[in-house]
């Protein structure tokens, strides 16, 4: 395998980052603009077709023309790890069990865990769908990313509560006394703030640090992209 250029480089930072943020591949326009973030300015996307073309000489990725998809080589899947999913919980009313099931795992970016030692939950309900977290709207069936060792919980941090063995995700919000408010963020009225005070059984998990989208269930570092020309 030979060595990446500089600009070889840039593109696959560039897949892995917006894989990162959105769960799915970019197309071919997407990757065009996010590397000009990364400083790397890209005329047209037949520019990109060749980087890609490229990368697959040297042994970085697999291109499979037919179903539109590429596949990252597992010498360049050092840059991510496996986050566990651990059961689901509800955006809504805690009606959802949050049990430590672990019901399988996320490849994420490692600039994103930084370290820490992170869990994902599968969220249902739209109590949540007006809240963002790095620019994502937590929606019906996402991932949330929970960091469970940032125990400095602040007004309108996002949290993982569970509330009588039931989970909800809430924006916290400290009142008078002990008290403290989980509040719902949606487009949807019918969702109540939740009231609670020190001796209810209730456990913050800890706050959601980020969103991924659920794109369907894709095989370890095997991910679709659509080329536009």
């Amino acid at each position: 395998m030979r060595t990446l250029t500089k600009k070889e480089k840039i593109i696959l930072e560039g897949i892995q980052s917006l894989f990162s943020k959105e769960g799915k591949m970019p197309t071919i326009r997407e990757l065009q603009e996010e590397v000009r973030k990364f400083g790397l300015k890209v005329k047209s996307p037949r520019s990109i077709l060749l980087y890609l073309h490229s990368l697959e000489e040297k042994g970085f990725i697999k291109r499979n023309r037919k179903s539109r998809g590429i596949k990252i080589m597992d010498k360049f899947s050092k840059n991510f790890v496996d986050i566990p999913i651990l059961g689901m919980a509800n955006t809504g009313k805690p009606t959802l069990y949050a049990e430590e099931n672990l019901e399988g795992f996320l490849k994420v970016s490692k600039n994103i865990v930084r370290n820490r030692k992170l869990f994902a939950i599968q969220v249902k309900g739209t109590s949540m769908n007006l809240c963002k977290i790095n620019d994502k709207k937590i929606k019906d069936n996402d991932y949330v990313i929970v960091d469970p060792n940032d125990r400095d919980f602040r007004d309108r941090d996002k949290v993982l509560v569970v509330i009588d063995g039931l989970g909800t995700v809430k924006l916290y919000k400290k009142l008078d006394g002990d008290k403290i408010g989980l509040f719902p963020m949606s487009t949807d009225k019918t969702h109540k703030p939740i009231y609670l005070t020190p001796s209810d059984e209730t456990i913050i998990c800890g706050k959601v640090i980020d969103v991924f989208k659920n794109v369907g269930s894709v095989r370890d570092s095997e991910y679709s992209i659509e080329y536009l020309e």
